[in-house]
């Protein structure tokens, strides 16, 4: 399932801008499957980077967190990972990144459409009350005496 599309990107960051990433070769156009590629890989890393607090597939509709975090990491793809440090691609990427190991963390929640939590419920023991407590054992003992 795709969390992003090309017409997500466009709209977050601009058609000139997505554009002008796109055309590798500078010939005023978009390369083909420069952008697939990127969503693609944006996608399964943050897909890789969150997935211990999966608890199933991706909801539907996407959390709009996780839809802002690809399109940062796609954008970043675009570039092709070949900015400064300083740049606000990168910052950007690095916040993004950052996000997601909070999320896989349980620091923050990604929610859903619908307000539940995406991530995996924590984990709870449960069983029947003891069977074998003192005072249903101290019949049974023998009583020795003193």
């Amino acid at each position: 399932m795709a969390i992003i599309d090309k017409t997500d990107l466009e709209s977050r960051f601009g058609v000139d801008e997505i554009a002008r990433l796109a055309d590798r070769d500078a010939d005023g156009g978009e390369d083909s499957g420069v952008i697939n590629a990127a969503i693609a890989d944006a996608e399964a890393e943050a897909i890789a980077r969150l997935g211990p607090a999966l608890s199933g597939p991706l909801p539907t509709p996407v959390p709009e967190m996780l839809k802002q975090i690809v399109a940062v990491i796609a954008r970043y793809n675009l570039a092709r990972r070949d900015v400064d440090p300083e740049h606000p691609y990168y910052v950007a990427y690095r916040d993004a990144i950052a996000t997601l190991r909070d999320a896989a963390a349980g620091k923050i929640e990604l929610i859903d459409g619908n307000g539940a939590s995406v991530s995996s419920p924590s984990l709870r023991a449960f069983g029947p009350e003891r069977a074998f407590t003192d005072s249903a054992l101290a019949p049974m003992l023998p009583r020795w005496p003193r």
